[in-house]
């Protein structure tokens, strides 16, 4: 069977097989559909479209009349024409062709998908269900009809994409190529009416496809394409470009085919001498005096040049069409053996359009990965070892959609570039659409408040980031501060220091490590005023029963709770604390006296373990002398419970400062 390896053949690879199952015993049923059915088993679907259509007006048996029906459908649905394929499709329902054929369903749901009427869409599974079809598949095509759905509702991503008017028509236009290292020029294949191929193509009923130029002007706007020279274009099929590293040589697929028959599909490649090109040669991957059939196309090379990648059907894949690389030596200019990529990233579908992001992360497209549906631009980063490539995600929507999306290049050193779909809503049956990912925007909003009376605080902010960048700010009469206006950059870690003579100072972290989405940080911050001698409450410390250690299990850990302090330690440098340690009443006055010394020095001796000058601390045990609850009141308590938190909140670690003129040394 002729396949192209093109624009049109990136639909065969998720639907043909599936057809020729259908079909493929009702070929030969009537002389009527003879030409019709080895048209389509061919893929020359333009043609099968109408011998069926004669075929159908001729027929009177109502089964062979359904079947027709379908196939006119299924041949329209190849050539992207959903509205002639719905109106074969209720043919063949309205014919009873269902009942017994229940994949009539499915691909209703599939036309319906790739139109993103995903409500319509889950009727039709739902159909197909019903009447006997695949239960898994079936539940497997409504789940992924909600999601895609829910997709186009809340986009999951910041990517922005634009159809690009002025270089797609009303044909195929797909598999760009950039042609120079700037990004501002582009060579791509069309079907065009200005296409040089001569004739009809009988799979698409368009011309043969050719490749065509365009530039970008200064005000970023495209020129009208123009067909490469006639050493580029022929009266056969012409696609899938790419270049070189210096942009010498153009490489992309060509497809030869006569009025009888059609060739396996070859890469070829031309001397690029400005806008003109020089004769194209055949690149010799394949034996084809031992292999005359294999598929081979859709070239590109790694970011070093050291490898060129490629689709074919070649033996030793994993199925369907897979992606190889063969080595090159540009000094030699010697191409090594085909190398298939693996299991890693081929599968039993389709993989194809394979290129290569700046950072050597590879992009290609499948039909046996899942995804939006048709086929979805997936991304492997680098692994470990040349072509070693980690597993596969799918691309986000807007990049990805229900239909077919495919050729994804980027630009040089940038988040911008030009992919294919045939999304609803295009200009022609595949168009180019531009892509880019627009940097992140990061605010930092901040206020200061009076902890006791939350009034605003004028207080003064020091930010300093992983970076190295940092700036001195001083909250305004509202207590407010503000960076927004890109001083925050994405992959940072920032550091807050908030403080105001005679307040506790303060301060947290904050990152964009790892953030997909722009953010506003906003944060309040509330100072404490300094009041000598005046205890302080921080997070619980707790100890195990009658010891002076502190309880670090797996439920608790009082390290935590000093952490606070230590925080508190660092950021106001000047301060002399008193660390005390109180009990309940039970127990003896002495002992009790001794074991709060000994919990207070605990917590002293860690702080100083974290790198807190002795000199600043001040350990005190107060026993049982400073009860914040009385026994008298623990003994009007009712329930036990309620006595033993009156005893709890007797036992508690605090903090006093003594004085804030510290000065090391002195």
């Amino acid at each position: 069977m002729h396949n192209f390896l093109q624009a049109f053949y990136t639909r065969i690879g998720t639907t043909f097989l599936l057809m020729t199952i259908v079909i493929g015993t009702a070929f030969s049923q009537t002389n009527y559909t003879a030409e019709a059915d080895a048209a389509y088993a061919r893929g020359g679907f333009h043609v099968s479209a109408q011998e069926y259509i004669k075929a159908y007006a001729k027929v009177k048996d109502i089964d062979e009349k359904g079947r027709i029906a379908f196939m006119i459908g299924e041949s329209f649905r190849m050539l992207m024409d959903p509205g002639a394929t719905e109106e074969w499709y209720d043919k063949a329902i309205g014919l009873r062709y269902g009942e017994s054929h229940p994949e009539v369903f499915l691909n209703y749901g599939e036309v319906m998908s790739s139109q993103q009427k995903f409500d319509d869409a889950i009727e039709w599974y739902m159909a197909y269900q019903e009447n006997g079809g695949d239960q898994a598949v079936a539940e497997q095509k409504i789940t992924a009809a909600d999601n895609d759905a829910l997709a186009l509702d809340e986009p999951p991503s910041r990517y922005r994409v634009e159809n690009m008017l002025l270089l797609n028509s009303d044909s195929y236009d797909y598999g760009a190529g950039y042609a120079s290292d700037k990004a501002d020029e582009v060579v791509f294949a069309s079907s065009r009416e200005s296409a040089t191929g001569s004739g009809e193509d009988p799979i698409t009923g368009q011309n043969f496809m050719d490749l065509f130029y365009s530039e970008q002007d200064k005000k970023g706007r495209w020129s009208t394409p123009e067909p490469l020279n006639s050493t580029i274009n022929t009266s056969s099929n012409e696609g899938t470009v790419t270049f070189d590293k210096k942009y010498k040589k153009i490489y992309f697929t060509r497809c030869i085919s006569d009025d009888e028959n059609s060739f396996a599909c070859d890469l070829y490649r031309a001397d690029a001498m400005g806008n003109r090109y020089g004769p194209a040669e055949v690149v010799e991957l394949i034996d084809r005096d031992s292999n005359d059939s294999s598929q081979v196309g859709h070239p590109s090379f790694t970011t070093d040049n050291n490898f060129l990648m490629f689709v074919s059907d070649m033996p030793g894949g994993q199925g369907g069409k897979d992606l190889w690389y063969v080595s090159y030596d540009s000094k030699e200019d010697a191409f090594g053996s085909p190398v298939n990529m693996g299991a890693n990233i081929n599968t039993a579908g389709d993989e194809m359009f394979p290129t290569m992001r700046f950072d050597g992360a590879l992009i290609y497209s499948s039909s046996g990965k899942g995804g939006m549906g048709g086929l979805d631009i997936f991304q492997a980063n680098p692994g470990n070892g040349a072509m070693a490539f980690e597993m596969s995600t799918a691309m986000p929507y807007p990049i990805n959609s229900s239909s077919d999306d495919f050729g994804l290049i980027y630009a040089d050193n940038e988040d911008r570039g030009v992919f294919t779909s045939s999304r609803p809503g295009g200009k022609g049956k595949d168009d180019l659409y531009s892509f880019s990912l627009p940097e992140m925007e990061f605010c930092y909003r901040a206020n200061v408040y009076d902890y006791d009376t939350g009034m605003p605080l004028m207080a003064d902010m020091s930010i300093s980031s992983s970076t190295g960048d940092s700036w001195t700010l001083t909250a305004d009469a509202d207590g407010s501060i503000a960076l927004c206006d890109k001083e925050i950059k994405g992959s940072t870690t920032y550091d807050v220091d908030v403080k105001l003579e005679g307040y506790i100072g303060t301060g947290d972290r904050f990152a964009t490590v790892g953030m997909t989405e722009s953010t506003t940080f906003a944060r309040e911050y509330f100072l404490k005023e300094v009041v000598l001698d005046e205890e302080y409450a921080m997070p619980l410390v707790l100890y195990p029963f009658n010891e002076a250690e502190l309880l670090i299990d797996a439920t608790v850990n009082s390290a935590d709770s000093l952490s606070y302090l230590l925080d508190i330690m660092e950021r106001n440098e000047s301060f002399v604390i008193q660390l005390e340690s109180h009990t309940d009443s039970r127990g003896q006055d002495g002992y009790n006296k001794e074991l709060s010394q000994r919990r207070a020095q605990t917590c002293v001796d860690y702080l100083v373990s974290r790198g807190i000058e002795v000199d600043r601390l001040v350990a005190l045990g107060q026993g049982e002398t400073m009860l914040l609850v009385s026994d008298a009141e623990i003994n009007r308590m009712s329930s036990e419970e309620e006595k033993e938190r009156g005893h709890q909140a007797n036992r508690r670690t605090v903090f006093r400062i003594l004085r804030f003129d510290y000065a090391p040394g002195k």
